[in-house]
């Protein structure tokens, strides 16, 4: 599926050039009919450095939470929650507030590159930059 597809199938709304990079990163991830791609577990197992092969994907949104989660800063770009609880909340620039403290089962990530592959910087309390 390209990019246009997708939004067309998923009915994604790209709300500004920072969502956009952010849709760019990972809708190849979740362009299968079902959004239940292995390819998207590994990928984000990967970005907050922990296992989470033996996980399913319960969610993954790029237009809003649709599961009554509160994200820990505004509008988020791309949710995704796991079997296991663990949701991962993804941003295409870094809030202008300060960094809050995020629920043990919680990782923020901030894609501030045009894909996955960028530098990646964690922080103690599960904050992730990719630049």
């Amino acid at each position: 599926m390209t990019i246009d597809e997708f939004i067309l199938f998923r009915d994604v709304i790209i709300k500004n050039d920072d969502h956009k990079r952010v849709v760019n990163a990972f809708y190849g991830y979740l362009s299968s009919v079902s959004g239940n791609s292995r390819l998207l577990i590994n990928e984000v197992g990967r970005i907050i450095n922990i296992d989470i092969s033996s996980l399913s994907l319960n969610k993954g949104c790029f237009n809003g939470i649709f599961d009554n989660t509160v994200p820990p800063y505004d509008a988020v770009d791309f949710y995704i929650r796991l079997s296991n609880d663990v949701c991962v909340f993804m941003y295409g620039n870094i809030p202008r507030t300060p960094l809050k403290k995020l629920k043990d089962n919680a990782y923020v990530v901030f894609m501030l590159a045009n894909d996955t592959g960028g530098i990646i910087e964690r922080s103690a309390d599960r904050h992730i930059y990719i630049r």
